[in-house]
């Protein structure tokens, strides 16, 4: 085996847990007790579970509602989520931190748990994550009253709810779901393209319909033993409706499901002294992240350069290129967080290989910002199971504002923390267009989507757009008070067309020329 040194970091436990409304043993666990669930999970797949004093740093992601300051807690919250895990488990790490917002979250805390055992700071880092927004739904139908609160005073490194990838101007103007945000870009990048919306919407069905194969077989998976064809994904049917064009609710990542993920990593030196096998050892072997300011501000509403970034340099820092990885993960809550990442590594999105190795957030299930958690886990079990091969985890969060990569094997590989501080400065290079907070006058449509009822009726028709005349990009939005305009939008088939906007302090409003 290779030598590496003794603070080499090296993951050695991992777990999932799933738990389902209509399972036998089915216990109503709460956002806390689940994500415990996992972690207990994780130390005794690490042979950790009878010396967890070991543990002296503990990280866990952020719940969704405590993940944006509007959002409601309908039974209560825990006030310091990393030390509830360490109630449960009965551990008192030195270290408890609890992440900011994010899908990228998962594969950042792996690399800052690696960089602090790395840099002496840590010798044993447990992360874990979870949700229970299903059991939360159940039991608000249910009338229960349970109190899921709880107020500890114990250390925390609380490092809050950030949302600042998102503009005053795009919430007046009714970018306020990931939904819209991503239907703006996904619509955005097609438009670019050329392409019809029928046929964008067969792209996006075959995109996805091996992501749902995979789910099918996967226990684990919020819903499996059910695969879609790429037609039952993307027609629109009881069921399957619009929620925000171009996408049908099977499209979408699926939040509502109660699960949880965990990881231990720890130091070559600890792993040695407590006799870890080498067959059970897996490294970072690069890594990258890189972000993107707010979705209309950036240069191309339909591309996100950020995601390459991250990902090319990650594998630059492996030393291999995306032939050489035998496993993929692709956060993948829409079509284009796929797309975006896929080509700019240059891949199609029916490579043999698979592009997720867990189902994807439509059909596995996506858990809030702890999704590529499991993704991680699944990895270790692929890896272990294939010590000659690779895999790659690209984790996406905000509304492909935030890119995080890592490089896995069971090589033995020395570790060298990087801050990615060179791929920032690349993204702020980017000419972006001016942005006008009061449009008055003509423009054209640049991108557009649409939000929808529970009917399937359009509610809101959401437009960015570019003035004729200094081509400035505005946004604008019409409601049901403007029906003749929603009209023309029809089934979401609509290409690029002429407007008239107005500003307004309520958001600014548009009619078609």
């Amino acid at each position: 085996m290779p030598f590496v040194s003794a603070n080499t970091p090296v993951i050695v436990g991992a777990s999932q847990f799933t738990e389902r409304i209509d399972d036998p043993d089915y216990a109503t666990l709460s956002p806390v007790a689940i994500t415990a669930r996992a972690a207990e999970l994780a130390l005794m797949d690490a042979g950790m579970d009878g010396c967890k004093e070991h543990i002296d740093t503990v990280m866990t992601t952020r719940i969704f509602e405590d993940s944006a300051p509007v959002l409601e807690f309908p039974f209560g919250r825990s006030n310091n989520f990393p030390r509830s895990v360490c109630k449960r488990l009965n551990i008192n790490p030195a270290m408890a931190i609890w992440a900011t917002s994010g899908g990228d979250t998962p594969q950042k805390l792996v690399t800052e748990a690696c960089d602090r055992i790395w840099q002496g700071v840590s010798k044993a880092v447990l992360i874990s994550g979870g949700e229970a927004l299903s059991t939360s739904r159940f039991l608000q139908k249910q009338g229960s009253d349970v109190d899921w609160s709880e107020d500890l005073e114990e250390q925390v490194d609380d490092r809050g709810a950030i949302i600042d990838y998102l503009t005053h101007d795009e919430i007046m103007n009714g970018l306020v779901t990931p939904p819209l945000f991503y239907g703006l870009m996904e619509n955005a990048k097609r438009l670019a393209a050329g392409i019809d919306a029928d046929r964008w919407a067969e792209q996006m069905g075959a995109l996805f319909a091996p992501f749902a194969a995979v789910a099918s077989e996967n226990p684990l998976a919020a819903q499996h033993d059910k695969a879609f064809t790429a037609a039952d994904l993307t027609t629109v049917a009881p069921g399957n409706r619009y929620v925000a064009s171009p996408y049908p609710q099977r499209l979408v990542a699926r939040d509502q499901v109660n699960q949880s993920a965990a990881l231990v990593v720890i130091s070559t030196g600890l792993a040695d002294a407590l006799g870890i096998s080498p067959s059970a050892r897996v490294y970072l072997h690069g890594q990258a992240v890189a972000g993107e300011p707010p979705v209309t501000l950036r240069a191309e509403l339909g591309q996100a350069p950020s995601a390459g970034l991250a990902l090319n340099r990650a594998l630059d820092r492996a030393a291999c290129v995306a032939d050489d990885i035998a496993y993929f993960d692709f956060y993948s809550c829409f079509p284009i967080a796929v797309s975006n990442a896929i080509e700019a590594i240059d891949l199609s999105g029916d490579d043999p290989r698979g592009l997720t190795i867990t189902g994807g957030l439509p059909y596995f299930g996506g858990p809030g910002n702890s999704y590529s958690m499991h993704a991680l886990a699944e990895m270790m079990v692929r890896l272990r199971s294939h010590p000659e091969k690779r895999g790659l985890v690209g984790a996406n969060g905000g509304f492909l504002s935030k890119y995080a990569v890592g490089i896995y094997a069971t090589t033995p590989a020395a570790y060298e923390p990087y801050d990615s501080a060179d791929l920032d400065e690349a993204m702020s290079q980017q000419v972006v267009p001016h942005f006008e907070t009061n449009p008055n006058g003509e423009g054209k449509i640049e991108a557009y989507t649409l939000a929808y009822d529970r009917e399937g009726q359009v509610k809101t028709a959401i437009i960015a757009g570019r003035l004729l005349q200094d081509d400035a990009r505005f946004l604008a939005k019409a409601g049901r008070d403007a029906p003749d305009v929603l009209k023309r939008f029809g089934n979401s088939h609509l290409g690029e067309q002429s407007v008239l906007v107005t500003a307004g302090e309520q958001g600014n409003s548009f009619s078609f020329l």
